[in-house]
């Protein structure tokens, strides 16, 4: 008496699945605001219009729950990476914080199906201005990133708070653009230089140990201070 109830459990959960995907696919490519529920549906083989309202109870719950379903994993990647870093934190950790910073969205793009285009769609999420995952909800799974971004500005103790404020936001921005870029360069989405051609015969460790070199130099690298000024009036 019980088979049919684990049956309809199991099919829900697939159905789910495939709406996520789908709308994953298609936010990812199109934007957040463009993509409709209609076409998400039937991106998903889903021949009731209604399925995704039923499930996700709006695009907005849809959107909420793809974030959570695929960031939760990359949130305890990154704190357990986070927890091998001897405390206190000395300077020569800091490439071991970089790669916190980078290997849980990579190794997500390699291991999960469609994993790429989730670091293109939380590109765009995370660029939004308008409100599509409550507070509590960012918060929770986004906690190793305020980790990272605490034991990162740890290490620029000579600097002022609001530069390495600074500092530590655009590491964050850049990880996920850079990495969603990349993806799109290797789909060949995006309009290549012969430059571009050429950085794509790499293996993909290159490119990530590049992005990591990168954000290491970035912690490194000390203030400017007022030279910027005495540029201006140069």
């Amino acid at each position: 008496m019980n088979r049919p109830e684990k049956e309809d459990v199991s099919e829900r959960r697939d159905t789910k699945a495939r709406l996520m995907d789908a709308g994953e696919q298609l936010f990812s490519r199109h934007g957040l605001d463009a993509v409709t529920i209609r076409q998400i549906n039937r991106t998903a083989g889903q021949r009731n219009t209604s399925s995704l309202l039923y499930h996700f109870g709006s695009k907005e719950g849809l959107i909420e729950a793809i974030f959570v379903d695929r960031f939760s994993g990359i949130n305890a990647r990154r704190h357990a990476m986070l927890d091998r870093i001897a405390q206190p934190m000395r300077e020569e950790a800091i490439p071991a914080l970089a790669q916190a910073a980078v290997m849980p969205f990579f190794e997500h793009m390699q291991d999960k199906k469609g994993g790429t285009d989730f670091i293109r769609f939380f590109a765009q999420l995370y660029g939004d201005p308008k409100i599509r995952i409550s507070d509590d909800v960012w918060r929770e799974h986004t906690s190793s990133a305020r980790r990272l971004a605490s034991m990162a500005m740890k290490q620029m103790p000579q600097m002022p708070r609001e530069a390495a404020v600074q500092r530590v936001g655009l590491i964050a921005t850049s990880v996920f653009h850079w990495l969603a870029n990349w993806q799109q360069m290797t789909r060949g989405e995006a309009r290549l230089t012969e430059d571009d051609y050429a950085s794509l015969t790499a293996p993909p460790e290159s490119f990530i140990v590049t992005i990591i070199d990168l954000l290491v130099a970035v912690v490194k690298a000390p203030h400017s201070g007022g030279a910027l000024r005495k540029m201006d009036g140069v």
